[in-house]
């Protein structure tokens, strides 16, 4: 039974190698970096990030703000004034904190959205390109670690997108 499958899959591969084949591969890091819209949204999400960091930066001058003051009236306080400032700036600084993770993972998230919707189109483009000059595959340069002159299709496909 073995010798059958082995025998098969040998058939096959021989078919497939003698077939026809035409191969080619793609850098895509070259081609995100050569992308007009993915610097475009490099670009907006470069003043997304700017907006948020004013926003935590005038959150961070109201605790510090709120800091100086405690630390110059905290010997005159009576005790249950000091124990509310001090309540007041924990609660401040655990705000922050939440504030700050919120904001990371909201703009990580958007960076990840905005790199996928790039590349949706760098592969919608490839394929396009690859089924009208009739490729039988292409590849991403990291698997290939030998391709003849020609081969890679990374311009080509930057032509492409940048229409």
């Amino acid at each position: 039974m073995m010798g059958v499958v082995a025998t098969l899959c040998l058939g096959l591969w021989v078919g497939f190698s003698q077939a026809e084949t035409k191969t080619g591969y793609v850098d895509l890091q070259k081609i995100f970096q050569g992308y007009n819209r993915a610097k475009e949204n490099e670009k907006k999400f470069k003043q997304e990030v700017e907006a948020q960091q004013k926003e935590i930066n005038k959150l961070q001058d109201e605790i510090k703000k709120e800091q100086e003051d405690f630390d110059k009236k905290k010997d005159i306080l009576k005790a249950e004034e000091k124990q509310k400032r001090e309540e007041r700036l924990r609660d401040m600084l655990q705000d922050f904190s939440g504030r700050w993770k919120e904001v990371n993972q909201k703009l990580d998230q958007r960076r990840e959205e905005l790199e996928k919707e790039c590349l949706d189109e760098i592969i919608k483009a490839t394929r396009e390109y690859g089924k009208k000059h009739g490729y039988t595959l292409i590849l991403d340069a990291r698997v290939v670690v030998y391709g003849p002159e020609g081969a890679d299709l990374s311009e080509e496909i930057l032509k492409v997108l940048n229409k």
